[in-house]
């Protein structure tokens, strides 16, 4: 092996390349070019003078010189991202400022956060915010964000043990339907088995309350289906027929009616998370504090 000086970005993309399994994943993830990360693998490799990968057309596959290289790039990796999580934490609460960026679900961000956001940035007028919008947990140990919001679920499966949680409410929710479609059903009708259904994706088959629309409706074909919350929300308010969504999404638009549901529709515990070497830091404390008064005055504390 050449014993020569490494570039920590030549690492960045090693480490990409050997979590994602490709150049084009890996190019997806940092935000670049499969060229770019392809460049970035060759010079790592010719400065250390080894293949690290097996090229083939499944992906790349490390070589055992590169699964030896990999532990040692993480152990650098977590050493620097515990020095960036630190740097901020001796900044005055008067003085807090930079980039915070938090992680949560596409109708948390939408519906919640993003409208209060003015309220947020009225008080901390040196900061900036990042919102991270996706189905998928954010790592916290990578920097893929600082705070994140999580359902209960997704914290079961994480059980990162680096990670400080707290417990900011359920997220209750209800059926619902254009008020002008329930208007033109006669007395006799009854809603849940006149009008249509719409139904998230089959992906989301797991969550509780996709179970319970399924059971009220008979596994009743649905119109409708949709993968995104959002896609719900659009199509009941055009008057395509019911469907299940967050009381803090539905009790709000004058043009939707909250239906008499046959039974308890399930809800989901929230959590505000954290990685612990940010519990000092101004601009988490920030948002965390925001979020905890926020959340409070929307939803329940008990199911």
């Amino acid at each position: 092996m050449k014993n020569t000086d490494l570039d920590w970005n030549d690492l960045k993309y090693f480490l990409a390349v050997a979590r994602e399994g490709g150049l084009s994943a890996a190019a997806l993830k940092l935000g670049g070019s499969a060229s770019t990360v392809s460049r970035h693998i060759s010079a790592l490799e010719n400065r250390l003078g080894v293949k690290l990968f097996l090229r083939q057309q499944t992906g790349y596959l490390l070589t055992d010189q590169g699964t030896s290289i990999l532990m040692r790039v993480t152990e650098v990796e977590n050493a620097m991202l515990t020095v960036e999580r630190n740097g901020d934490q001796l900044q005055s609460v008067d003085e807090v400022s930079g980039l915070i960026r938090l992680a949560a679900a596409e109708s948390l961000a939408s519906y919640l956060i993003m409208p209060h956001m003015p309220e947020f940035l009225a008080l901390y007028p040196k900061m900036q915010v990042e919102l991270l919008v996706g189905a998928l947990p954010a790592n916290l140990a990578r920097r893929e964000a600082d705070v994140a919001l999580r359902y209960g679920d997704s914290i079961v499966v994480d059980n990162n043990q680096d990670y400080i949680t707290h417990f900011v409410g359920y997220v209750h929710f209800a059926p619902y339907c254009q008020k002008s479609l329930l208007a033109d059903l006669s007395a006799e009708q009854d809603p849940w088995k006149t009008l249509p259904i719409i139904e998230l994706s089959d992906c989301w088959a797991y969550l509780p309350m996709v179970k319970w629309l399924k059971q009220i409706t008979q596994n009743r074909a649905p119109l409708i289906k949709g993968n995104t919350l959002h896609t719900q929300y659009v199509a009941v308010r055009c008057g395509l027929g019911i469907t299940l969504l967050p009381e803090y999404v539905g009790d709000i638009d004058d043009m939707l009616v909250k239906l008499d549901a046959p039974s308890v529709v399930p809800s989901r515990e929230l959590w505000l998370v954290y990685h612990r070497d940010l519990k000092a830091s101004q601009r988490v404390l920030a948002m965390k504090d925001f979020l905890i008064k926020l959340l409070a005055k929307v939803l329940d504390s008990k199911v």
